[in-house]
């Protein structure tokens, strides 16, 4: 039963995440651009297989549920894409300038970020497991809101002056989030660490 939860849990979290990223940014609503935005991120696809690895009960459940959830993402990501009509390509050798589907372009950028999917799913699994179970965690607890916060630091960069200001929001939103959750763990990784030390040897 729990197996099956955690394999429900997999296929429902990639294909929510996949999806609602493309369908939420093309939304008329600026608070559904801005979720839209996160959902379409690479630290939310990062966060996928982090998170499952985290919920796995050992190395090899959280590689597989991590990796498959990825490989899912991105499959519904690029299929729903398809439908909002990207990859569409102009026939430049008829005059009409008839408009069709470009199943090699789609075919290779899926095929393209799958591959990705099953070099980082692993490594991004195993860092989850290992942030929950492993003998050192911090550094591996820090994973995603590292990433988090470089990527938007990059997007705030760069990519802002031509972004609408609800995904500016968005995004500065992860930023100080990100940041928040760097000093948190930080700081309870610390506190941890002098409750542990053995009291001083009192001398009579």
């Amino acid at each position: 039963m729990r197996t099956l939860s955690f394999v429900s849990l997999t296929i429902v979290t990639a294909a929510a995440v996949g999806v609602g990223g493309p369908l939420l940014d093309a939304s008329a609503s600026p608070l559904a651009r801005a979720l839209g935005a996160a959902l379409v991120a690479g630290w939310c696809y990062a966060a996928i297989p982090f998170c499952l690895g985290m919920a796995g009960t050992s190395k090899l459940k959280a590689v597989t549920g991590g990796t498959v959830a990825l490989l899912i993402t991105v499959i519904s990501y690029y299929s729903f894409k398809a439908t909002q009509g990207d990859f569409q390509t102009v026939d430049l050798s008829e005059t009409s300038g008839r408009v069709f589907f470009s199943w090699s372009q789609f075919a290779s950028m899926t095929l393209y970020w799958c591959v990705a999917a099953l070099v980082l799913g692993p490594l991004l699994s195993v860092a989850g497991w290992m942030a929950r179970q492993g003998a050192i965690r911090l550094p591996f607890q820090l994973l995603v809101p590292v990433i988090a916060l470089a990527e938007t630091m990059m997007r705030l960069q760069v990519e802002a002056s031509g972004a609408s200001s609800p995904v500016v929001t968005a995004w500065e939103c992860v930023r100080a989030t990100s940041m928040a959750l760097i000093v948190l763990l930080i700081g309870v990784a610390a506190w941890k660490k002098h409750n542990r030390r053995p009291p001083a040897n009192i001398e009579g």
